[in-house]
């Protein structure tokens, strides 16, 4: 898929995305980026979906309303009335017969393996026992995403991650820079282990220095958040030679931030630069300026010749040695195509509006204030800087 185009959808009234190697979409809360990009996985992978959900004993087909009895199903309970008497979806320019092709089961060829790996904004709910929960371990209501992503870290537990090792770091797992940068900005010298409670597994971590293991539901909210990221990370790069795990070709990550302070951001979009270098599609929400400033580096520094540019990155990721893979990952990334859009809502509607220029002298504030994010903190300067002034002249 090339580009997908909603109207009437949930509170989306019309936008159109055009996808890039790297497409970041930002936007307030309730603005429909998770619906989006919820919709992007359920058009790609519908057979998968399909199959898996059937699979569990969910049924959906015979309901009068099938459209809206699969969105309850795979959005989650209550998401049935997104769908509208006049919502429609174009695919790479043509319309798409969203009742069809994906909530039934059109005779002919069907394709069963998932392409996209969802990695979701409540991911810290899939560990919070400090192991990954079943597929069927969630409620009635909980979305497919979080069932699905959670069912694939249980499965790589299961083939032994951590078994005789620490699940972080691991010597065989990430580029050495990468892990260095985790370990300076989340886990601080502590360790990721998997630990036996009698005859049950759970992951701990043990700090620097110490014997003590810390269940995971009090570590920091950073780390509770960052470790299912880390996990995810783990499936989709394997340790051996090969570059893509199965047949995922797009990764998307919903609000990788949270919990994160900026360094640790800037250490995930590594991350997310390594998965542009193995040949992944990656689709990103975010709230966080972090994120923009650094595809606004990327898309700057391209400009140049490749030896600064490269220089300017190693800067920017605190790289202390740039050796030949992460070299390699620096110069993938320079020729990527970034692409970022807004969810822009105006009262209960929301438009969807290409601001991938990033460009802060533009006229429309829209694009100089990257959907709000770099204009809010420059917006409150200006009011306070108005009261100083006003202060001052009484």
């Amino acid at each position: 898929m090339e580009s997908l185009e909603v109207s009437s959808f949930g509170p989306i009234k019309q936008g159109e995305v055009q996808f890039g190697d790297l497409t970041v979409l930002v936007g307030p809360q309730a603005s429909g980026k998770s619906l989006f990009v919820q919709l992007f996985k359920a058009i790609e992978d519908s057979g998968a979906i399909r199959k898996k959900l059937k699979q569990y004993g969910f049924v959906w087909s015979k309901d009068k309303k099938p459209v809206g009895a699969f969105l309850s199903t795979y959005l989650g309970g209550g998401m049935a009335s997104v769908w509208q008497p006049d919502t429609s979806i174009s695919v790479d320019g043509k319309p798409y017969n969203f009742l069809g092709r994906v909530v039934k089961s059109p005779r002919g060829p069907r394709v069963d393996k998932e392409s996209v790996f969802l990695i979701p904004a409540q991911r810290v709910l899939v560990l919070q026992d400090g192991w990954p929960k079943p597929f069927m371990g969630y409620l009635p209501g909980d979305p497919y995403c979080v069932r699905d992503f959670s069912e694939s870290l249980r499965h790589l537990m299961e083939q032994g991650l951590g078994s005789g090792k620490a699940i972080f770091p691991q010597a065989g797992r990430l580029k050495s820079q990468l892990r260095r940068l985790i370990d300076e900005g989340i886990y601080i010298g502590a360790e990721v282990q998997l630990h036996a409670e009698g005859l049950r597994k759970r992951i701990a971590l043990r700090p620097h220095g110490s014997d003590t293991l810390l269940p995971y539901n009090v570590w920091s909210s950073g780390q509770r958040e960052f470790t299912p990221l880390l996990m995810g990370m783990y499936w989709l790069m394997p340790s051996t030679q090969v570059k893509q795990k199965g047949d995922i070709r797009t990764v998307i990550i919903e609000e990788p931030e949270m919990g994160l302070h900026p360094q640790a951001i800037v250490s995930f979009c590594l991350l997310m630069l390594e998965l542009l270098w193995r040949g992944y599609r990656v689709i990103l929400s975010t709230h966080s300026p972090v994120v923009l400033d650094v595809i606004w580096a990327l898309k700057e520094l391209a400009q140049l010749e490749e030896a600064p540019a490269i220089r300017g990155l190693k800067k920017i990721f605190d790289v202390a040695v740039l050796g030949q893979p992460i070299k390699e990952v620096f110069t993938s990334a320079l020729r990527k195509d970034y692409r970022v859009y807004f969810f822009d809502r105006t009262d209960d509607e929301v438009e969807v509006r290409d601001i991938s220029s990033l460009d802060p002298g533009d006229d429309d504030e829209r694009v100089s204030g990257w959907g709000g994010l770099s204009g809010f903190s420059g917006r409150i300067a200006d009011i306070v800087g108005d009261a100083l002034y006003a202060g001052s002249a009484t």
